[in-house]
C-alpha cells in the first residue's frame, strides 16, 4: 500500500457518501492500517485546501499535512476531497511533497458520464437557487469543464501516470455495485460489509420540477431549503423523485458526443483494461428528440407541487398558519 491515497472525486460521485463513511469507521480504519488525515479536513471532507489554495493558509496547512503522513509511516493516509479535481490543485499540493512521497502517493478519481454529471450538478443547483435558468443552458455554461484529460493528466503529471487510479461511476464497476464498497476496496478495507455503509440519503434524486420548485422558493422566501428536502425526502412524496428527466434522450447524445475523444483518450490512458470508459448502449437506434410528454408534464408538476407544499406544512408550520 502506498503512503498516501488523495481522493479526489470528482462531484457527484458519492464523495459525500464516501467521506461520511471514513469519518464513521475510523476503528475499522486503523484494523485496515489506515489513517484519515486530520491536516486540511473539515467536519468530513478536505476541501478546505481547495478554499485556501491562494492564501497564506495552505502553506502551513500542506506542511501540516506531510508531517502528519511522515510521523506515522507504517500507516496509508487518505484524504479526500472533490474540490481537488482540478489541474490547480494538483499542482499546488505537490510543490510541498517530498519526491519520495509523491512517487509513493496514489490518486484516486471517480468520473461520471458527462450528460448524467450535467444532470446531477444542474439539479443541485438550481435547487439552492445558485443558478437561474434551463437544464440547458446550464449544459452550455459548464460543458468546456468536462474534458476529464485535463485534470486528470495534471495530476499524472505530477505523481506518475500509474499512481492515478481512474474509476467510471458505473454501479457494473463497482464492488457489489456500492461506491462506497469499491472505494473501501482500493483502500485495502476487506474487512468492510454493507452493514457498515451510511444511510445515503445525499443520494436520493429529486425531479427536476422539484429541483425547480425548490430554487424558487430559495430565492424568494426564507424558507429552509435544506430541512424542505430532508422532509420530502422522508414523506417519500409520489412522484418526487426522478432521474434521466433533464434532457432528452438526443440532447444526452449531442453532450456525450462531444466528449468521444477525451473520454476514448482517458480509457486509453488510465483504463486500457476497459473496452469503453462509459456504457453508451442507450444511445443504440432511433432517439426521441423530444422530452417528456405534456400530459406527463402536467401530472409531474402536480405532484411535485404536492410534495414541496405538504413538506412546507410540515417542516415550516408558522409560515402556513393564519395571521
Amino acid at each position: 500500500m502506498p503512503k498516501l491515497i488523495i481522493h479526489i472525486g470528482s462531484q457527484k460521485t458519492g464523495s459525500t457518501s464516501i467521506q461520511t463513511f471514513l469519518t464513521q469507521q475510523s476503528a475499522k480504519m486503523e484494523e485496515a492500517g489506515l489513517s484519515y488525515v486530520k491536516a486540511g479536513r473539515g467536519p468530513a471532507a478536505h476541501n478546505k485546501l481547495a478554499f485556501k489554495r491562494n492564501g497564506a493558509q495552505f502553506p502551513v496547512l500542506m506542511k501540516r499535512l506531510v508531517a502528519e503522513v511522515e510521523n506515522t509511516p507504517d500507516k496509508t493516509h487518505v484524504v479526500s476531497a472533490e474540490m481537488l479535481f482540478t489541474p490547480q490543485m494538483a499542482d499546488a499540493m505537490a510543490q510541498y511533497f517530498p519526491d519520495e512521497l509523491r512517487k509513493d502517493t496514489k490518486v484516486i478519481a471517480y468520473i461520471r458520464r458527462q450528460d448524467k454529471f450535467l444532470e446531477a450538478m444542474y439539479k443541485q443547483v438550481v435547487k439552492t437557487g445558485r443558478f437561474k435558468g434551463t437544464a440547458q443552458q446550464y449544459a452550455q455554461k459548464r460543458e468546456r469543464a468536462l474534458m476529464y484529460s485535463k485534470v486528470l493528466d495534471s495530476w499524472a503529471q505530477e505523481f506518475g501516470t500509474g499512481n492515478v487510479l481512474v474509476q467510471p461511476y458505473e454501479r457494473k464497476n463497482f464492488r457489489e455495485g456500492d461506491v462506497i464498497l469499491d472505494m473501501a476496496a482500493h483502500l485495502g478495507m476487506t474487512n468492510v460489509t454493507r452493514e457498515d455503509l451510511p444511510e445515503k440519503f445525499s443520494n436520493i434524486t429529486l425531479s427536476r420540477e422539484v429541483s425547480e420548485m425548490l430554487g424558487i422558493i430559495s430565492n424568494t422566501t426564507d424558507i429552509n431549503i435544506a430541512e424542505l428536502i430532508r422532509v420530502i425526502i422522508r414523506n417519500n412524496s409520489e412522484g418526487a423523485f426522478h432521474s434521466g428527466d433533464s434532457y432528452s434522450p438526443l440532447e444526452r447524445k449531442e453532450i456525450v458526443d462531444k466528449y468521444i475523444e477525451d473520454n476514448e483518450y482517458v480509457r486509453a490512458t488510465y483504463r486500457p483494461d476497459l473496452p469503453a470508459l462509459f456504457d453508451l448502449a442507450e444511445f443504440d437506434g432511433d432517439l426521441a428528440s423530444e422530452g417528456i410528454p405534456a400530459a406527463e408534464q402536467v401530472i409531474r408538476l402536480r405532484q411535485a407541487q404536492n410534495a414541496v407544499f405538504e413538506a412546507i406544512g410540515q417542516s415550516h408550520k408558522s409560515i402556513c398558519e393564519p395571521g
